[in-house]
């Protein structure tokens, strides 16, 4: 399987990406879709973010192995970024199930829905948010890189874009002069 996911088309990948990036923009507020269909759309994304992981778990393996190696700092903050967003998603998942009102139930499956599991789930959720966005930014030029490559435009790096350091290690890519 991680063969056959690992040579998975890059338009399918990218597409894969966006598909998880507006699920969780969807899973934002409970009350603009509906708790049902927000535990619905949490249950997709969960599944989804296993394709997602195995299909990225050759990479994850080897930077983490050479994080003790002399990695290059945006290297080393982005898979720091990565554990931590993993982190928070497992929590924000794990405790979404402990509070799930309508989906489970209805399987006969029970849930606690205590107000502490309601809390870990809104803290995890919004940390996660925030750490989706880092996750964007760091992983920008390979998104536009992909969507060049997907219209048949000439690869190569944008000498446009230069590494920008934010506070706490992270940077992003943004245009010259800005």
């Amino acid at each position: 399987m991680q063969r056959f996911l690992s040579r998975m088309p890059l338009a399918g990948r990218l597409m894969l990406d966006t598909g998880m990036l507006i699920a969780t923009i969807a899973l934002i507020d409970p009350r603009a879709s509906g708790l049902t269909i927000h535990e619905w759309v949490g249950i997709i994304l969960g599944a989804v973010l296993v394709v997602h992981l195995t299909l990225n778990w050759q990479r994850v393996i080897a930077v983490t192995r050479m994080m003790v190696a002399n990695l290059p700092r945006e290297t080393r903050s982005n898979q720091i970024l990565n554990g931590l967003l993993f982190v928070f998603m497992a929590v924000a998942i794990g405790s979404a199930i402990a509070i799930y009102e309508g989906t489970l139930p209805t399987l006969g499956i029970l849930t606690s829905g205590s107000r502490v599991w309601q809390n870990v789930h809104g803290l995890s959720a919004n940390a996660s948010l925030i750490l989706i966005g880092a996750h964007l930014a760091m992983n920008w030029q390979w998104v536009m890189r992909t969507v060049r490559q997907i219209a048949g435009k000439t690869v190569r790096k944008n000498p446009s874009l230069r590494p920008a350091p934010f506070r706490g290690g992270i940077t992003a890519n943004l245009p010259v002069g800005a």
